[in-house]
Protein backbone atom coordinates (compact mmCIF):
# COMPACT_ATOMS: atom_id res chain seq x y z
CA UNK A 1 0.00 0.00 0.00
CA UNK A 2 1.29 3.65 -0.98
CA UNK A 3 2.19 5.36 2.52
CA UNK A 4 -1.00 6.98 4.01
CA UNK A 5 -3.25 4.67 2.54
CA UNK A 6 -3.20 1.79 5.32
CA UNK A 7 -6.51 0.32 5.66
CA UNK A 8 -8.04 1.15 9.05
CA UNK A 9 -8.26 -0.95 11.96
CA UNK A 10 -10.06 -4.55 11.03
CA UNK A 11 -13.70 -4.69 11.13
CA UNK A 12 -13.63 -8.47 10.46
CA UNK A 13 -16.38 -11.08 11.52
CA UNK A 14 -14.75 -11.60 15.27
CA UNK A 15 -16.72 -13.54 17.91
CA UNK A 16 -19.37 -14.66 16.08
CA UNK A 17 -21.53 -17.24 17.90
CA UNK A 18 -22.46 -20.48 16.30
CA UNK A 19 -26.11 -20.54 16.11
CA UNK A 20 -29.25 -22.97 15.17
CA UNK A 21 -30.92 -21.90 11.93
CA UNK A 22 -34.14 -21.17 12.46
CA UNK A 23 -37.19 -19.56 9.72
CA UNK A 24 -37.55 -15.70 10.38
CA UNK A 25 -40.29 -13.86 10.65
CA UNK A 26 -39.50 -10.59 10.36
CA UNK A 27 -39.65 -8.41 7.71
CA UNK A 28 -38.42 -4.97 6.15
CA UNK A 29 -39.80 -2.63 3.47
CA UNK A 30 -37.39 -4.07 0.84
CA UNK A 31 -38.99 -7.84 1.55
CA UNK A 32 -42.22 -6.82 -0.12
CA UNK A 33 -43.38 -8.15 -3.71
CA UNK A 34 -43.13 -4.76 -5.58
CA UNK A 35 -39.32 -4.49 -4.83
CA UNK A 36 -39.25 -8.05 -6.22
CA UNK A 37 -40.72 -7.08 -9.30
CA UNK A 38 -37.94 -4.50 -9.77
CA UNK A 39 -35.21 -6.77 -9.46
CA UNK A 40 -36.75 -9.03 -12.11
CA UNK A 41 -38.16 -6.08 -14.37
CA UNK A 42 -35.78 -3.47 -14.19
CA UNK A 43 -32.35 -4.62 -12.74
CA UNK A 44 -32.28 -8.32 -13.99
CA UNK A 45 -33.68 -7.63 -17.46
CA UNK A 46 -30.97 -5.05 -18.49
CA UNK A 47 -28.30 -6.84 -16.77
CA UNK A 48 -28.90 -9.59 -18.84
CA UNK A 49 -28.91 -7.37 -21.63
CA UNK A 50 -25.41 -6.30 -20.59
CA UNK A 51 -24.18 -10.00 -19.83
CA UNK A 52 -25.33 -10.18 -23.75
CA UNK A 53 -23.81 -6.70 -25.06
CA UNK A 54 -20.55 -7.63 -23.74
CA UNK A 55 -20.77 -11.91 -24.41
CA UNK A 56 -19.50 -12.95 -20.95
CA UNK A 57 -20.18 -16.39 -21.41
CA UNK A 58 -18.06 -16.62 -24.72
CA UNK A 59 -15.34 -14.16 -22.79
CA UNK A 60 -15.88 -16.91 -19.82
CA UNK A 61 -15.59 -13.91 -17.67
CA UNK A 62 -17.39 -13.02 -14.58
CA UNK A 63 -20.13 -10.37 -14.33
CA UNK A 64 -18.49 -7.94 -11.59
CA UNK A 65 -20.89 -6.74 -9.70
CA UNK A 66 -21.20 -4.12 -6.73
CA UNK A 67 -24.06 -3.27 -4.15
CA UNK A 68 -25.44 -2.72 -0.63
CA UNK A 69 -26.44 -6.20 -0.58
CA UNK A 70 -28.08 -6.34 3.38
CA UNK A 71 -27.22 -9.33 5.46
CA UNK A 72 -29.23 -11.91 3.34
CA UNK A 73 -27.83 -10.62 -0.15
CA UNK A 74 -31.00 -10.68 -1.89
CA UNK A 75 -30.35 -8.95 -4.79
CA UNK A 76 -27.64 -11.27 -5.41
CA UNK A 77 -29.52 -14.24 -4.75
CA UNK A 78 -32.25 -12.77 -7.14
CA UNK A 79 -29.73 -11.95 -9.92
CA UNK A 80 -27.97 -15.64 -9.76
CA UNK A 81 -30.87 -16.80 -11.32
CA UNK A 82 -30.78 -15.01 -14.76
CA UNK A 83 -27.39 -15.21 -14.91
CA UNK A 84 -27.27 -18.83 -13.92
CA UNK A 85 -29.44 -18.92 -17.57
CA UNK A 86 -27.04 -17.61 -19.22
CA UNK A 87 -24.39 -19.63 -18.23
CA UNK A 88 -22.45 -16.55 -16.53
CA UNK A 89 -20.94 -16.05 -12.89
CA UNK A 90 -21.14 -13.38 -10.87
CA UNK A 91 -18.53 -12.30 -8.77
CA UNK A 92 -20.06 -9.61 -6.57
CA UNK A 93 -18.48 -7.18 -4.07
CA UNK A 94 -20.95 -5.66 -1.50
CA UNK A 95 -20.67 -3.18 1.55
CA UNK A 96 -22.65 -3.09 4.70
CA UNK A 97 -22.12 -1.52 7.68
CA UNK A 98 -23.25 -4.08 10.19
CA UNK A 99 -22.86 -2.56 13.86
CA UNK A 100 -20.22 -5.15 16.29
CA UNK A 101 -23.08 -5.69 18.68
CA UNK A 102 -25.53 -6.67 15.90
CA UNK A 103 -24.77 -10.81 16.36
CA UNK A 104 -27.94 -11.48 14.37
CA UNK A 105 -27.45 -10.05 11.15
CA UNK A 106 -23.87 -10.77 11.24
CA UNK A 107 -24.74 -14.54 11.33
CA UNK A 108 -27.63 -13.91 8.83
CA UNK A 109 -24.78 -12.82 6.56
CA UNK A 110 -22.16 -15.17 7.03
CA UNK A 111 -24.48 -17.99 6.33
CA UNK A 112 -25.52 -16.10 3.34
CA UNK A 113 -22.21 -15.97 2.04
CA UNK A 114 -21.47 -19.70 2.14
CA UNK A 115 -24.58 -20.50 0.66
CA UNK A 116 -23.91 -18.11 -2.49
CA UNK A 117 -20.46 -19.08 -2.86
CA UNK A 118 -20.95 -22.73 -2.64
CA UNK A 119 -23.47 -22.16 -5.79
CA UNK A 120 -21.89 -23.19 -9.47
CA UNK A 121 -22.50 -19.48 -10.78
CA UNK A 122 -21.02 -17.68 -8.19
CA UNK A 123 -17.03 -16.60 -8.22
CA UNK A 124 -16.17 -17.80 -5.08
CA UNK A 125 -13.87 -14.68 -4.26
CA UNK A 126 -16.65 -12.50 -3.77
CA UNK A 127 -17.35 -10.87 -0.55
CA UNK A 128 -19.10 -8.06 1.47
CA UNK A 129 -17.20 -5.50 3.30
CA UNK A 130 -18.45 -3.96 6.80
CA UNK A 131 -18.05 -0.63 5.89
CA UNK A 132 -20.22 2.30 4.69
CA UNK A 133 -20.59 3.55 0.73
CA UNK A 134 -20.55 7.15 2.62
CA UNK A 135 -16.73 6.31 3.25
CA UNK A 136 -16.03 5.53 -0.16
CA UNK A 137 -13.99 9.08 -0.88
CA UNK A 138 -11.74 8.43 2.36
CA UNK A 139 -8.96 6.24 1.53
CA UNK A 140 -7.92 4.99 4.40
CA UNK A 141 -11.43 3.00 4.78
CA UNK A 142 -11.95 -0.53 4.40
CA UNK A 143 -14.86 0.82 1.49
CA UNK A 144 -12.34 2.80 -0.80
CA UNK A 145 -9.47 -0.18 -0.53
CA UNK A 146 -11.85 -2.96 -1.43
CA UNK A 147 -14.26 -1.11 -3.93
CA UNK A 148 -11.72 1.25 -5.43
CA UNK A 149 -8.06 0.38 -4.90
CA UNK A 150 -8.22 -2.86 -4.86
CA UNK A 151 -10.91 -3.53 -6.98
CA UNK A 152 -10.86 -3.65 -11.37
CA UNK A 153 -14.14 -1.82 -12.62
CA UNK A 154 -17.83 -3.01 -12.44
CA UNK A 155 -20.29 -4.07 -14.86
CA UNK A 156 -23.03 -3.26 -12.84
CA UNK A 157 -23.27 -1.02 -9.36
CA UNK A 158 -26.40 -1.03 -7.91
CA UNK A 159 -26.94 1.52 -5.12
CA UNK A 160 -29.68 0.84 -3.28
CA UNK A 161 -30.80 3.23 -0.77
CA UNK A 162 -33.19 3.10 2.37
CA UNK A 163 -33.08 6.80 2.34
CA UNK A 164 -32.54 9.31 0.17
CA UNK A 165 -28.59 10.41 -0.85
CA UNK A 166 -29.65 14.00 -1.45
CA UNK A 167 -30.51 15.11 2.33
CA UNK A 168 -26.89 16.03 3.50
CA UNK A 169 -25.97 20.27 2.10
CA UNK A 170 -23.72 20.13 -0.75
CA UNK A 171 -19.85 19.62 0.25
CA UNK A 172 -20.78 19.41 3.87
CA UNK A 173 -18.21 16.66 4.46
CA UNK A 174 -16.09 14.21 2.88
CA UNK A 175 -17.70 11.43 4.30
CA UNK A 176 -21.32 11.71 2.33
CA UNK A 177 -23.11 10.31 -0.64
CA UNK A 178 -21.99 12.72 -2.97
CA UNK A 179 -18.44 12.43 -2.55
CA UNK A 180 -18.70 8.84 -2.39
CA UNK A 181 -20.54 8.30 -5.25
CA UNK A 182 -18.81 11.13 -7.76
CA UNK A 183 -15.67 9.26 -6.65
CA UNK A 184 -16.95 5.61 -7.68
CA UNK A 185 -18.47 7.11 -11.34
CA UNK A 186 -15.34 8.86 -11.88
CA UNK A 187 -13.32 5.53 -10.87
CA UNK A 188 -15.46 4.07 -13.33
CA UNK A 189 -15.13 6.73 -16.03
CA UNK A 190 -11.17 6.77 -15.84
CA UNK A 191 -10.42 3.23 -15.71
CA UNK A 192 -12.91 0.83 -18.14
CA UNK A 193 -13.45 0.90 -21.21
CA UNK A 194 -16.42 -1.32 -21.96
CA UNK A 195 -19.98 -0.27 -21.24
CA UNK A 196 -21.59 -0.82 -18.17
CA UNK A 197 -24.56 -0.18 -15.61
CA UNK A 198 -25.52 2.56 -13.05
CA UNK A 199 -28.62 1.67 -10.94
CA UNK A 200 -29.65 3.71 -7.81
CA UNK A 201 -32.68 3.48 -5.75
CA UNK A 202 -33.71 6.94 -3.41
CA UNK A 203 -35.95 8.68 -1.96
CA UNK A 204 -36.90 11.55 -3.54
CA UNK A 205 -40.06 13.63 -1.07
CA UNK A 206 -39.62 17.05 -0.62
CA UNK A 207 -38.69 16.68 3.45
CA UNK A 208 -35.78 13.87 2.23
CA UNK A 209 -34.01 16.50 0.14
CA UNK A 210 -31.80 19.25 1.30
CA UNK A 211 -33.18 22.55 0.12
CA UNK A 212 -29.50 23.80 -0.85
CA UNK A 213 -29.32 20.51 -3.42
CA UNK A 214 -32.71 21.04 -5.00
CA UNK A 215 -31.91 24.78 -5.59
CA UNK A 216 -28.86 23.78 -7.29
CA UNK A 217 -31.08 21.14 -9.14
CA UNK A 218 -33.67 23.77 -10.37
CA UNK A 219 -30.55 26.53 -11.22
CA UNK A 220 -28.67 23.49 -13.63
CA UNK A 221 -31.83 22.77 -15.36
CA UNK A 222 -32.11 26.32 -16.16
CA UNK A 223 -28.91 26.63 -17.25
CA UNK A 224 -29.05 23.69 -19.43
CA UNK A 225 -32.58 25.12 -20.90
CA UNK A 226 -30.45 27.92 -21.92
CA UNK A 227 -28.20 26.45 -24.24
CA UNK A 228 -30.21 23.08 -25.37
CA UNK A 229 -33.29 23.75 -26.78
CA UNK A 230 -34.20 20.29 -27.65
CA UNK A 231 -34.54 19.41 -23.54
CA UNK A 232 -36.50 22.54 -23.24
CA UNK A 233 -38.69 21.59 -26.22
CA UNK A 234 -39.32 17.88 -24.78
CA UNK A 235 -39.95 19.12 -21.33
CA UNK A 236 -42.44 21.10 -22.82
CA UNK A 237 -44.09 19.02 -24.77
CA UNK A 238 -44.09 16.05 -21.94
CA UNK A 239 -45.22 18.56 -19.26
CA UNK A 240 -43.45 16.65 -16.47
CA UNK A 241 -42.98 19.54 -14.43
CA UNK A 242 -46.92 20.18 -14.47
CA UNK A 243 -48.54 23.65 -15.52
CA UNK A 244 -46.91 27.30 -15.14
CA UNK A 245 -43.90 25.76 -13.05
CA UNK A 246 -41.68 26.16 -16.21
CA UNK A 247 -42.23 29.68 -17.94
CA UNK A 248 -39.64 30.90 -20.41
CA UNK A 249 -36.94 28.87 -19.44
CA UNK A 250 -37.39 29.32 -15.91
CA UNK A 251 -38.68 27.30 -13.12
CA UNK A 252 -40.92 28.91 -10.88
CA UNK A 253 -40.79 26.69 -7.21
CA UNK A 254 -43.58 28.76 -5.36
CA UNK A 255 -45.98 26.58 -8.01
CA UNK A 256 -43.82 23.20 -7.65
CA UNK A 257 -46.37 20.57 -5.89
CA UNK A 258 -45.35 17.23 -5.10
CA UNK A 259 -45.50 15.29 -8.77
CA UNK A 260 -43.42 18.11 -9.92
CA UNK A 261 -41.06 18.66 -6.93
CA UNK A 262 -40.10 14.43 -7.43
CA UNK A 263 -39.75 14.73 -11.13
CA UNK A 264 -37.07 17.92 -10.21
CA UNK A 265 -35.16 15.77 -8.06
CA UNK A 266 -35.18 13.21 -10.83
CA UNK A 267 -33.88 15.42 -13.39
CA UNK A 268 -31.24 16.92 -11.33
CA UNK A 269 -30.25 13.05 -10.95
CA UNK A 270 -30.05 12.09 -14.13
CA UNK A 271 -28.44 15.38 -14.77
CA UNK A 272 -25.75 15.18 -12.04
CA UNK A 273 -24.96 11.40 -13.41
CA UNK A 274 -24.58 12.30 -16.38
CA UNK A 275 -22.19 15.46 -15.76
CA UNK A 276 -20.44 13.14 -13.24
CA UNK A 277 -19.29 10.81 -16.01
CA UNK A 278 -18.67 13.69 -18.79
CA UNK A 279 -16.93 15.94 -16.34
CA UNK A 280 -13.55 15.50 -17.80
CA UNK A 281 -11.56 13.00 -20.27
CA UNK A 282 -11.99 9.62 -20.62
CA UNK A 283 -15.98 10.50 -20.41
CA UNK A 284 -18.90 8.81 -20.50
CA UNK A 285 -22.58 9.34 -21.52
CA UNK A 286 -25.55 7.61 -19.87
CA UNK A 287 -28.58 7.23 -21.43
CA UNK A 288 -31.31 7.02 -18.56
CA UNK A 289 -33.32 3.65 -18.50
CA UNK A 290 -37.25 3.46 -17.91
CA UNK A 291 -37.16 4.75 -13.93
CA UNK A 292 -39.90 2.64 -11.23
CA UNK A 293 -41.21 4.06 -8.44
CA UNK A 294 -43.52 3.08 -5.95
CA UNK A 295 -44.62 4.90 -2.69
CA UNK A 296 -43.40 4.73 0.72
CA UNK A 297 -45.05 7.85 2.72
CA UNK A 298 -49.01 6.56 2.48
CA UNK A 299 -50.08 9.92 1.53
CA UNK A 300 -52.90 10.65 -0.55
CA UNK A 301 -51.47 13.98 -1.53
CA UNK A 302 -47.90 12.67 -2.52
CA UNK A 303 -46.73 10.70 -5.25
CA UNK A 304 -43.90 7.79 -5.64
CA UNK A 305 -41.40 8.94 -3.41
CA UNK A 306 -38.59 6.18 -3.92
CA UNK A 307 -37.51 5.90 -7.43
CA UNK A 308 -35.05 3.47 -8.80
CA UNK A 309 -32.94 4.73 -11.41
CA UNK A 310 -30.79 3.31 -14.26
CA UNK A 311 -28.11 4.43 -16.60
CA UNK A 312 -26.52 2.60 -19.74
CA UNK A 313 -23.10 4.24 -19.76
CA UNK A 314 -21.13 4.12 -22.84
CA UNK A 315 -17.53 5.42 -23.36
CA UNK A 316 -17.69 8.59 -25.78
CA UNK A 317 -14.43 8.92 -27.60
CA UNK A 318 -12.39 11.76 -28.04
CA UNK A 319 -11.68 13.29 -31.31
CA UNK A 320 -8.28 13.71 -31.68
CA UNK A 321 -6.11 15.84 -34.62
CA UNK A 322 -2.66 15.30 -35.46
CA UNK A 323 -0.81 18.62 -34.50
CA UNK A 324 2.45 17.83 -36.81
CA UNK A 325 -0.70 17.31 -39.69
CA UNK A 326 0.94 13.59 -40.41
CA UNK A 327 -1.96 12.10 -39.75
CA UNK A 328 -5.72 13.15 -39.61
CA UNK A 329 -6.81 12.22 -36.70
CA UNK A 330 -8.51 9.27 -34.87
CA UNK A 331 -12.42 9.39 -34.27
CA UNK A 332 -13.24 12.33 -36.49
CA UNK A 333 -16.19 10.43 -37.38
CA UNK A 334 -17.39 9.54 -33.76
CA UNK A 335 -20.39 11.48 -32.27
CA UNK A 336 -20.21 15.25 -31.21
CA UNK A 337 -20.06 15.49 -27.80
CA UNK A 338 -22.73 18.00 -27.51
CA UNK A 339 -25.00 15.92 -29.64
CA UNK A 340 -24.16 12.77 -27.66
CA UNK A 341 -24.91 15.28 -24.24
CA UNK A 342 -28.45 16.16 -25.64
CA UNK A 343 -29.21 12.95 -26.62
CA UNK A 344 -28.55 12.23 -22.96
CA UNK A 345 -30.72 14.77 -21.15
CA UNK A 346 -33.60 14.32 -23.17
CA UNK A 347 -33.53 10.13 -22.18
CA UNK A 348 -33.90 11.53 -19.00
CA UNK A 349 -37.10 13.88 -19.66
CA UNK A 350 -38.55 10.87 -21.37
CA UNK A 351 -37.89 8.29 -18.26
CA UNK A 352 -39.74 10.81 -16.15
CA UNK A 353 -42.58 11.07 -18.16
CA UNK A 354 -42.84 7.25 -18.84
CA UNK A 355 -41.99 5.85 -14.95
CA UNK A 356 -43.73 2.59 -13.73
CA UNK A 357 -45.49 3.33 -11.36
CA UNK A 358 -44.79 -0.13 -9.65
CA UNK A 359 -47.53 0.16 -6.50
CA UNK A 360 -49.98 1.16 -9.52
CA UNK A 361 -49.11 -1.73 -11.68
CA UNK A 362 -49.63 -4.90 -8.58
CA UNK A 363 -53.23 -3.09 -7.54
CA UNK A 364 -54.25 -5.62 -10.27
CA UNK A 365 -54.27 -9.02 -8.43
CA UNK A 366 -53.01 -11.47 -11.31
CA UNK A 367 -49.89 -9.10 -11.20
CA UNK A 368 -49.39 -9.13 -7.53
CA UNK A 369 -50.26 -12.61 -7.36
CA UNK A 370 -46.90 -13.32 -9.94
CA UNK A 371 -44.61 -11.26 -8.06
CA UNK A 372 -45.61 -12.73 -4.87
CA UNK A 373 -44.65 -16.06 -5.95
CA UNK A 374 -41.43 -14.49 -6.90
CA UNK A 375 -40.76 -12.95 -3.98
CA UNK A 376 -41.70 -15.65 -2.01
CA UNK A 377 -39.12 -18.35 -3.53
CA UNK A 378 -36.55 -15.49 -2.83
CA UNK A 379 -37.83 -14.70 0.53
CA UNK A 380 -37.54 -19.17 0.82
CA UNK A 381 -33.87 -19.47 -0.06
CA UNK A 382 -33.07 -16.95 2.21
CA UNK A 383 -34.67 -19.02 4.99
CA UNK A 384 -37.74 -17.04 5.64
CA UNK A 385 -40.87 -18.57 7.24
CA UNK A 386 -43.33 -18.30 3.91
CA UNK A 387 -46.53 -18.55 5.69
CA UNK A 388 -45.42 -15.60 7.35
CA UNK A 389 -44.41 -13.62 5.15
CA UNK A 390 -47.44 -14.33 2.42
CA UNK A 391 -49.64 -13.14 5.43
CA UNK A 392 -47.24 -9.89 6.09
CA UNK A 393 -47.31 -9.07 2.03
CA UNK A 394 -50.69 -9.28 1.71
CA UNK A 395 -51.52 -6.84 4.52
CA UNK A 396 -49.04 -4.32 3.34
CA UNK A 397 -50.43 -4.78 0.11
CA UNK A 398 -53.91 -3.98 0.92
CA UNK A 399 -52.84 -1.10 2.87
CA UNK A 400 -51.47 0.26 -0.87
CA UNK A 401 -54.58 -0.33 -2.77
CA UNK A 402 -56.24 1.67 0.42
CA UNK A 403 -53.76 4.39 -0.77
CA UNK A 404 -54.59 4.45 -4.35
CA UNK A 405 -57.98 4.01 -4.13
CA UNK A 406 -58.59 7.60 -1.86
CA UNK A 407 -56.30 9.08 -4.69
CA UNK A 408 -58.40 7.62 -7.11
Amino acid sequence: MDRGDELESDLGYDDVAHAKVSLKTKFLPWHKPRKQYIRSNQWNRVIVSLVEALDLKSKARSLEYLSLPGPDLLDVRSLYTACADKEVSIRFTGLNAIAAEDKESTMDQLISLDELRGLKYIDPSSDVFRDQLERLSNKSSIAYQKVIKQASTYDVINIDLCGSFLESPPKENESNYYEALFELLRYQADNRTEDWLFFITTRTNRDMVNAQTFERFVKVLEDIFDVDQAVYDKCNELKIFGEDVLVDRRIDVSKVGPVSFNNLVSAGIGKWVLSALTAETPAYKSKMLKLFGYNVLLDPESTCDMISFGFWCTKMPTKAVDAFGLAGGVNLNGEDADVAISKCRVSVIDSIANIVDVDQHLANDEAFEDALRSSVSLMKSARYDVDSYVTWARDEHVKVKQLLAVRG
